[in-house]
């Protein structure tokens, strides 16, 4: 590959630009290395032979060349990628003896905020590394299972930036308070609780340090909320309406960001977080955290362009080695539902999932059964007609789904804490983040082809929980999974299946029934 003229790769805290004259055959090679195929191409390539008057060569380039064309949240001109990828081109270049120059003109900010870890908190010599390589690097992805104590890193990692106005992004109202209220009892100032602020779900609280959900964030910067799945919850009407009165405060605090973190990456949609990381203008420090930050979309560089590759990789086998977590045992139901002629994912769903009464009645029969034994039990759909059914079949269960409000979320949760509610159905409200140390067995009963989901959702029976009355310690997790034997369905299983075997430490089996 030949390239004549030397070029010059200037880095700013949301993109790099190239100066100087790319040769074609280079450009070529830039735009391959900074691209990648969505994972329904093929259908968006038929749609748009039938539909538009030209053709499209199913991928989607990360590197764009003038403003009109530019694809970022906010148009840029020149020559430019997201500097999160920076290393791929540096690779690029060496390997093809490319001349290059780097200008680097993003600014350390100044350490504005003194803070302290509180003395009762024990930080582990893993949570430490992460937030030393994190800080070091600037940015950094964090691949820490369920379990880790990511707010306890995220602390450390605010602590160590020492910068304000600092951002914890978070997916979900239900997060939005939790990491609100565990970063003020992680964090000291002047030897008190430090005041960590809230934005987002009808909340508007700012401080130095400010926790705000992934939803405000994208529609205060003037862009459309995109839903990860179809099991991504949405904000209130009220937090939208308090959103309106504040755009304009919202939107300033994050673009005047020195730095964020964004907890979860896996389940926010790629649009919102290329909108956040663009619009983070002034933020040097710029962490991704999740026990699954990879999609099941084909797009994983564009987490990478937000912020590099994994630095730190904290598996959820790791943990149990370790005696942190305790070991699941994952058991597969084969369920073969009745011959239906239905094509379409949707109406498969429907009978195979939602309406097959087989399969429901296998559900509420094991869910009993291990709630007379003890267990505490939750059960993850992913429709409010399946948690409906399922609930008139189960009986004392508990039903929580979005239009349970806040309060009734919080009660419930301090009562399967207590073990005062053997049996909880829920939507995906209580899919990510949430920490019931009791939680001991968890039935998959929606199926869904998103691994990542599924590798979360385990792990929120993994934590250590010994009874404060009976003083009965928790051994071990039970997972119950189906393997349905139907159209789209077993290719979702099975692609469950091979995520769960990434771990060592999880024991896979099938359950008769």
């Amino acid at each position: 590959m030949e390239q004549t003229e030397s070029l010059i790769l200037v880095i700013t805290n949301t993109v790099t630009y190239i100066e100087g004259k790319i040769t074609p055959e280079l450009y070529s090679a830039i735009k391959e290395e900074l691209s990648y195929v969505p994972e329904d191409a093929a259908f968006r390539i038929q749609q748009i032979k039938r539909t538009r008057n030209y053709s499209w060569d199913g991928r989607i380039y990360l590197i764009h060349r003038e403003k009109k064309w530019c694809k970022c949240p906010l148009p840029k001109d020149g020559t430019h990628f997201p500097t999160g990828l920076f290393g791929k081109i540096r690779k690029l270049f060496t390997e093809n003896n490319i001349s290059y120059k780097v200008i680097d003109k993003r600014v350390k900010p100044d350490k504005n905020l003194i803070l302290e870890m509180s003395k009762e908190v024990e930080i582990r010599d893993y949570q430490e590394e992460a937030a030393e390589v994190s800080v070091k690097q600037t940015r950094a992805i964090l691949q820490a299972a369920t379990g880790s104590g990511k707010n306890c890193i995220g602390a450390r990692i605010i602590q160590k930036c020492g910068v304000s106005p600092f951002i914890f992004y978070v997916p979900s109202v239900d997060l939005l308070k939790q990491s609100q209220a565990e970063l003020s009892r992680f964090l000291l100032q002047n030897g008190t609780n430090l005041k960590v602020g809230a934005i987002g779900g009808g909340i508007y609280d700012p401080a130095d340090v400010n926790v705000m959900t992934i939803q405000t964030a994208v529609r205060a910067c003037g862009k459309e909320y995109i839903r990860f799945d179809e099991e991504d919850e949405d904000e209130s009407k009220e937090g939208i309406c308090v959103l309106e009165e504040k755009r304009k405060e919202i939107l300033d605090l994050i673009m005047n960001a020195k730095g964020f973190i964004l907890d979860e990456c896996h389940v926010a949609a790629s649009e919102s977080v290329q909108i956040i990381a663009d619009y983070s203008v002034n933020a040097y420090f710029r962490i991704l955290m999740s026990a699954t930050p990879f999609r099941d979309k084909n797009d994983d560089i564009l987490i990478e362009a937000c912020a590099g590759k994994v630095s730190i990789n904290i598996t959820a086998s790791f943990l149990i080695k370790l005696g942190y977590l305790v070991k699941p045992n994952i058991y597969f139901v084969s369920h073969t539902p009745a011959q239906t002629e239905s094509q379409t994912y949707p109406s498969i769903y429907k009978e195979a999932i939602v309406e097959n009464i087989e399969r429901n009645n296998i559900i509420a029969k094991l869910a009993l059964r291990m709630a007379e034994n003890g267990s505490n039990v939750l059960i993850l759909v992913q429709q409010i007609a399946h948690g409906k059914i399922l609930k008139e079949l189960i009986p004392d269960s508990v039903f929580l789904y979005g239009a349970n409000s806040g309060k009734e979320r919080y009660k419930h949760l301090e009562k399967m804490r207590g073990s005062e509610s053997r049996i909880t159905i829920s939507s995906v409200i209580f899919d990510i983040g949430i920490d019931v140390r009791s939680l001991d067995t968890l039935i998959l009963c929606g199926s869904g082809k998103s691994s990542t989901r599924a590798l979360q959702r385990i792990g929120r029976t993994l934590r250590p929980y010994t009874n404060p009355i009976t003083g009965v310690k928790k051994e071990f997790s039970t997972v119950i999974d189906f393997e349905d034997h139907c159209k789209y369905l077993l290719q979702h299983s099975r692609k469950r299946k091979s995520i769960y075997r990434t771990e060592s430490e999880f024991a896979i089996d099938y359950l008769q029934t």
